[in-house]
């Protein structure tokens, strides 16, 4: 089930207290004295409302594919594009990125890696750029609010440049083309389009949990599948989720299911950083108001 927190509420109380006693008795005697007790109590009581996701919400939400003008833009933001791809990008052109489904080729294919690793090296040097353009009346585009176009800009750089002429090949562009249409969908675009099939929020996060380091026990008794390994270009997972019977002390993140713990190390910036982009991508796909019974759970 899937649960939105619609309110947090922290509630604070501080209580300052002071008693004391005072005896007095005739000064030759040594019982006269006097007593005091402070005290300082502070509650916290927080209160967190969650409401379910549910019907015509939870489709558009987290079984609607990500549209790639929303997508694609976060990019701008410093967002690595690699690991958007990785997360949320089925396919771009026909070139395939691991599915747990595909039991052939779960790892995706090797072109998809390069170009991803390609977009990496001209996004940090400032060659990418995504804009979105008005549609004109009657366009397909205008369906959607506009046509998103992806700009590759040349380099002074040999090695940029011969980095960009290859990035356009993998993309269908010819070698000086600097802009491409960017539309939804598989297969082979038409000339000056690039097709990319994204994933829905319940397909990241399938693509993050077939990552996680498997219990070999667990494979073979059919509890799970294997982990998928796509990291032979990448050199890593998108994030790296360990397993074992007990996680280290110092840990980012860390939950136990069945006799297993599973945890991610608190010094793995780049796991952290896939799941602040998994974050936005939750955010991004929250496209409408969630119907269903409000719960409200106070903490204790």
């Amino acid at each position: 089930m899937f649960l939105n927190t619609t309110q947090v509420i922290s509630g604070y109380t501080l209580q300052r207290s002071l008693s004391g006693t005072l005896n007095l008795v005739p000064a030759t005697s040594a019982s006269t004295s006097l007593a005091g007790t402070p005290g300082v109590t502070m509650t916290q009581s927080p209160t967190f409302t969650f409401q379910p996701v549910t019907g015509e919400a939870l489709a558009q939400s987290f079984i609607r594919p990500l549209s790639p003008s929303e997508l694609l833009p976060l990019s701008l933001s410093g967002t690595p594009i690699d690991v958007l791809f990785r997360l949320a990008v089925q396919s771009v052109n026909g070139s395939q990125n691991s599915s747990m489904l595909d039991t052939a080729n779960r790892a995706g294919s090797p072109a998809f890696y390069r170009l991803l690793i390609n977009l990496r090296r001209l996004q940090m040097a400032g060659l990418l750029g995504v804009r979105l353009e008005p549609a004109t009346q009657g366009d397909d585009a205008a369906k959607s609010g506009g046509r998103l176009i992806l700009t590759i800009t040349d380099s002074d750089d040999p090695a940029l440049d011969a980095t960009a002429r290859e990035t356009r090949q993998m993309l269908g562009m010819t070698p000086r083309a600097q802009e491409a249409e960017v539309v939804y969908g598989s297969g082979k675009p038409r000339a000056g389009q690039i097709a990319i099939l994204t994933r829905p929020i319940l397909g990241v996060l399938g693509q993050v949990a077939s990552e996680i380091e498997a219990e070999p026990d667990d494979v073979r008794r059919g509890l799970t599948i294997a982990t998928i390994d796509d990291s032979t270009i990448l050199s890593r997972p998108t994030v790296i989720i360990h397993s074992g019977d007990k996680p280290p002390r110092d840990v980012f993140a860390s939950a136990r299911y069945r006799e297993h713990w599973y945890w991610i190390d608190s010094s793995d910036f780049d796991s952290k950083l896939a799941f602040s982009v998994m974050q936005m991508l939750l955010t991004l796909a929250e496209t409408t108001t969630p119907s269903g019974t409000i719960v409200t759970i106070p903490a204790r």
